[in-house]
């Protein structure tokens, strides 16, 4: 897939001078499609070389800020490129990292031992075979971070939208990257704590803070204040992803681990996707305040759909029950 995906992308590349822009759009949508797992098979490896759980909280943290520091240092390498060279040889040069990053990741794999395969709880129909995203406890894991994915595409238009009242539109990379910021630090603030609280109550509290960031980017939509609103928005973000690859840890089975996290990522790609889209239709309608105070009122929503996940006590006692019953079959 990745040797695929990055044939596309360099084939992409050969086709931008072409006055048929549909060309390199189809032909770079191919290579997107393709491109291989690799973050969700990586996160559902953490937990075989780390069983301390704490130290599987410190990796996920330290994992997740590194993938928001690309987010900061690739668009400026990007623009270096393009400035040093062109845009179709700084696309080849990124392609180029895809394979040598899937050829690391699959050396890795096969150097661990096999992932476990024991009978899931019966409890947890997360465990099951159908798709995790139809039950409880994969909508409680899955939801809040699509709601995420909501409050990033909606800041792709609120920002501009906001900034363009006092100081232009070329000022929103400044909130833009006080967006990602604010996901540095909670990651770094995040992973350096020993947390004694449950994973769904700071699942829970974390959802909230993302509609508290949220309230204050409405309270400060028309004003320089942005700026720190969006550093507000962005502060519970890496700790979100945190707490869910842990409960995925937690709460399903280890054979469906990288299924899990493919849904966690195309959750908030698709919540970003929808917050863009509909949070344009929405400003247009009724302006950056109303839009943000929406947003709001969705991740309330999705709290109190985390706050229903089970109890670990009541799953860990009914996993026992269903090991014992079965060591009774004939």
């Amino acid at each position: 897939m990745s040797a695929a995906s990055a044939a596309l992308f360099v084939t992409g590349a050969a086709t931008l001078s072409l006055r048929m822009w549909a060309v390199p759009l189809t032909v770079i949508t191919a290579a997107g499609a393709l491109l291989p797992p690799l973050a969700p098979t990586l996160r559902a490896v953490w937990s075989r070389l780390m069983p301390d759980k704490q130290h599987l909280q410190s990796v996920h943290a330290l994992d997740s800020t590194v993938e928001e520091l690309t987010f900061i240092v690739a668009p400026l390498l990007g623009t270096a490129g393009m400035s040093l060279t062109s845009p179709p040889w700084t696309l080849v040069a990124g392609a180029a990292l895809l394979p040598l990053a899937a050829l690391g990741l699959s050396r890795l794999l096969h150097a661990l031992p096999a992932a476990e395969t024991e009978r899931a709880s019966g409890s947890n129909s997360a465990t099951g075979q159908g798709p995790i995203i139809r039950s409880p406890v994969g909508q409680g894991i899955v939801v809040p971070i699509i709601t995420l994915g909501l409050c990033a595409g909606g800041l792709n238009v609120i920002i501009p939208q906001a900034t363009a009242g006092f100081s232009g539109v070329t000022s929103s990379g400044y909130s833009f990257a006080a967006f990602s910021l604010g996901g540095l630090a909670g990651g770094l603030l995040y992973g350096r704590r020993t947390w004694k609280d449950s994973l769904r109550l700071r699942y829970t509290v974390s959802t909230l803070a993302l509609g508290a960031g949220a309230l204050v980017l409405a309270a400060c939509a028309t004003s320089p204040w942005v700026i720190l609103a969006a550093f507000c928005v962005g502060l519970p973000m890496t700790p979100l992803f945190v707490i869910a690859y842990l409960l995925v840890d937690e709460r399903i089975h280890p054979s469906r681990h990288a299924e899990a996290n493919a849904w966690l990522g195309s959750g908030y790609n698709l919540g970003s996707a929808a917050g863009a889209a509909l949070g344009g239709q929405l400003i247009d309608a009724t302006g950056p305040r109303t839009t943000a105070v929406a947003l709001a009122a969705v991740t309330a929503l999705a709290a109190l759909l985390s706050h229903r996940l089970p109890d670990e006590s009541s799953q860990t006692t009914a996993r026992d029950q269903t090991r014992d019953n079965a060591s009774l079959e004939p």
